[in-house]
């Protein structure tokens, strides 16, 4: 990751999440969020005219392919997630898709569907990794985890109050520095 990006990422969550009027100790509502930013949320089921066997495909017979990707078409973006996959998951996708678009990150690859459909994919680790840290800083800043964990909040309890995965919150808790601040209470 490049340098101050991790601090430039926890200032432009608190930024986005403050416009869209929750605070950093607040939980973050992934659809509303990119509604409220003129984004289409779809599930595979939701996407018109959708065939039948490709929603299969996506949910049934290969779920684990796939969590979620961004579709750009006539001005309009889109963003899919897997249906499949649990609700916190879903959350952090759909946070993750959003923050390649909030940082214009250009994908490595780009393919068009039988339909011309722009679909953007294979982005770098170094980009991904972007990624992944500012879709963690939206749906939970540091502020809000060092909120909460002080508090006496655990992971488990942190995930549910965000509405993310227990992975995702024990992660943000490390890397944040949050454990190692609030050790001596831990």
């Amino acid at each position: 990751m490049r340098r101050g990006f991790k601090t430039q990422a926890e200032k432009l969550a608190l930024k986005h999440r403050s416009s869209f009027g929750v605070t950093a100790q607040d939980r973050l509502d992934p659809r509303l969020f990119l509604k409220d930013m003129g984004l289409i949320v779809w599930t595979p089921e939701e996407i018109p005219g959708m065939d039948a066997s490709h929603v299969r495909q996506l949910t049934k017979a290969d779920p684990d392919s796939w969590s979620g990707v961004t579709v750009k078409e006539g001005g309009r973006t889109a963003i899919i997630v897997n249906s499949a996959h649990p609700v916190t998951r879903q959350a952090n996708t759909l946070m993750h898709e959003w923050a390649h678009i909030e940082l214009r990150h250009k994908p490595s690859r780009a393919d068009r569907s039988v339909g011309g459909i722009l679909l953007l994919s294979d982005y770098p680790a170094e980009i991904e990794d972007e990624a992944d840290w500012l879709a963690g800083c939206m749906l939970a800043p540091r502020d809000g985890l060092l909120y909460h964990c002080g508090r006496g909040l655990a992971a488990p309890d942190v995930a549910t109050h965000f509405g993310i995965s227990e992975q995702l919150a024990n992660w943000r808790i490390g890397k944040t520095g949050v454990r190692r601040q609030l050790g001596y209470r831990w």
